[in-house]
């Protein structure tokens, strides 16, 4: 495996974990992996800790590009990616894990936009925003359209 791609494997795991401790502290159980809280802050915890020791743990991580390493703009590219790839699969393992969360009955008065995320998953709460928000563009644009 090259270094870029333990790079990658290192963003990744790191911005998944940093999402479940935040999460966790945050009370927003529709993106924890596992519905303890403090247990999903000390999983996230054990994790971040685990990622850097083993990259880190051959030692030889300080290179310059022209020996080696990561040059600037790929190492960008390659965290970018990282955090991206990070909340689309805690947005989706959370999302089909905690797909039967009570939010799923139409009883429950969901939130608007973060704090929706205590009580039900990331797309159950994308899917309830932008309902909201096709009703209010309707009922404001109504009195300008001709139909």
């Amino acid at each position: 495996m090259t270094l870029g791609q333990e790079y990658l494997i290192l963003v990744f795991l790191v911005c998944c974990s940093v999402v479940q401790v935040a999460a966790a502290y945050g009370g927003l159980k529709g993106l924890l992996f596992i519905g303890n809280r403090r247990f999903s802050a000390a999983l996230g915890i054990g994790v971040i800790l685990g990622s850097l020791a083993w990259f880190f743990w051959d030692g030889d991580r300080n290179l310059p590009d022209t020996g080696g390493g990561i040059a600037g703009a790929s190492q960008f590219g390659f965290f970018v990616l990282g955090g991206f790839l990070a909340l689309l699969v805690t947005f989706a393992v959370t999302s089909f894990t905690n797909f039967n969360r009570k939010s799923l009955d139409n009883t429950v008065d969901t939130t608007d936009g973060l704090t929706s995320l205590r009580e039900t998953t990331f797309f159950q709460a994308l899917s309830n925003n932008l309902g909201m928000a096709w009703k209010l563009y309707r009922r404001l644009t109504r009195k300008y359209s001709s139909g």
